[in-house]
């Protein structure tokens, strides 16, 4: 009796370790891969690159919140196909870098760099009823792009 319940309570495990690694295979990663140029007349344009999807789950990350946006920065939101916003997050302008070096007397000093064209990813856990994103500027609400995602 007591050989039956261990060889009944191993195979209930592997059961459940089987439908736990079923539903961590579903998990998709998206990647998106966009150019930001500023225009003569101070507009932004955004190309799409490419995108691609893998099999895989992302660590949680956090991300910074909408409220905490200024001008320059990108509002990036997934939507399904209903046109619900499913997800909303703030990207910082990708035209400002800030970088971090040591200068000649060892001290840690940073700086922000201004460009007028540059490429930047997204990388997010991919929701499945995503059907497409846009982004958009952060202090107005017309996109700058729309990408499909299926």
């Amino acid at each position: 009796m007591i050989c039956f319940s261990f060889f009944y309570g191993c195979k209930n495990s592997k059961a459940i370790s089987e439908n736990q690694s079923e539903i961590q295979g579903a998990s998709k990663i998206l990647f998106l891969n966009y150019s930001i140029e500023k225009t003569s007349n101070g507009k932004r344009t955004i190309q799409f690159i490419n995108k691609k999807i893998v099999d895989g789950k992302l660590k949680p990350i956090p991300f910074e919140s909408i409220e905490n946006g200024i001008v320059g920065d990108l509002i990036f939101t997934e939507f399904d196909k209903k046109s619900k916003v499913l997800h909303q997050l703030l990207i910082k302008n990708p035209l400002f870098k800030t970088i971090e070096y040591v200068d000649d007397s060892k001290n840690f000093k940073t700086e922000t760099i201004k460009s007028d064209k540059t490429q930047f990813s997204i990388r997010l856990q991919l929701n499945s009823n995503t059907k497409y994103i846009t982004i958009s500027n952060f202090a107005e609400n017309d996109p700058l792009i729309k990408t499909q995602i299926n």
